[in-house]
């Protein structure tokens, strides 16, 4: 088995920045999608179940 060469270790994510948080910010910004896909996400399902109520409420009367 070879070893990783150098060269590749090595990787500029943010189309050449070179900085020391490239991945940091990567990272930041996909936990930041994903807690606004999940703060969507819970927001639809509350307004769904209160659709739900109002619908039992309907048929109730």
């Amino acid at each position: 088995m070879t070893p990783i060469p150098i060269e590749m270790t090595r990787l500029l994510l943010l189309h050449g920045a070179g900085g020391t948080y490239d991945e940091a910010i990567i990272f930041g910004g996909i936990g930041v999608l994903l807690i606004a896909l999940g703060f969507l996400s819970w927001k639809a399902s509350k307004g769904k179940e209160e659709r739900r109520k109002k619908r039992k409420a309907r048929r109730k009367r």
